[in-house]
């Protein structure tokens, strides 16, 4: 979907180095996602989401979205202090809403949360959220998946898979694995170096330590 978002072309205004492009169109990606109707939500309501995250995250007062409660709390809680979400704060959100909901959420939230993380982390200044798109939620749902130790169901496997839930959103996420972190062919190599870039233990570290700060459950 590379470059259907029209919106800012992703400058990193403010950055003091400068940014790979392949990072910056898989961030474009993300923006044109992140406006689009979703399985559950519509893009008007995924932009709400990003908004009410982000104005909770600076101490602001949100807008108002019209989405239950506990879909709003597990949103900026995840995005403000993502080590605060648990099992439990999942499994009341997924009563009240359903899983497919709340895994969307997850998903909107996260991919937000990379983006602006990477802005803070460079010093630039935060993109403004996309325009949403018209339209309904798909509702594009994968059936006969379960829990497997996790806090919503998924398939069997490892990290890439925790939104195949929803199979597109899926999809887009594994799409931007490889330019923030590694592609799962990457992953296969311990001599892997990125050009430019960090090396395999060099990603590692940094990757390590943000899931030790934000006591990632997987």
């Amino acid at each position: 979907m590379t470059g259907e978002y029209c919106g800012s072309v992703f400058e990193f205004n403010g950055s003091a180095v400068p940014v790979r492009e392949d990072l910056r169109l898989a961030y474009i990606d993300l923006w044109s996602h992140l406006g689009a109707p979703g399985p559950t939500l519509t893009g008007s309501q995924r932009v709400q989401l990003g908004a009410h995250a982000r104005a909770v995250r600076e101490g602001d007062t949100p807008p108002w979205v019209g989405l239950p409660d506990s879909l709003l709390k597990l949103a900026a809680t995840l995005f403000r202090n993502p080590a605060a979400v648990d099992g439990t704060m999942v499994r009341g959100t997924a009563d009240e809403v359903g899983d497919p909901m709340t895994v969307e959420t997850i998903a909107v939230v996260s991919m937000l949360a990379a983006v602006d993380g990477a802005h803070r982390g460079l010093g630039a200044e935060l993109e403004p959220l996309p325009e949403p798109a018209a339209g309904n939620p798909t509702g594009e749902v994968a059936e006969g998946l379960k829990r497997r130790r996790t806090h919503t169901p998924m398939p069997p496997g490892a990290i890439p898979v925790a939104l195949d839930l929803l199979p597109a959103v899926g999809k887009v996420f594994r799409t931007s694995y490889g330019p923030q972190y590694m592609t799962e062919t990457e992953m296969d190599f311990a001599n892997f170096r990125r050009d430019p870039g960090l090396d395999r233990a060099q990603i590692e570290i940094v990757s390590s330590r943000t899931s030790f700060l934000n006591e990632c459950f997987y």
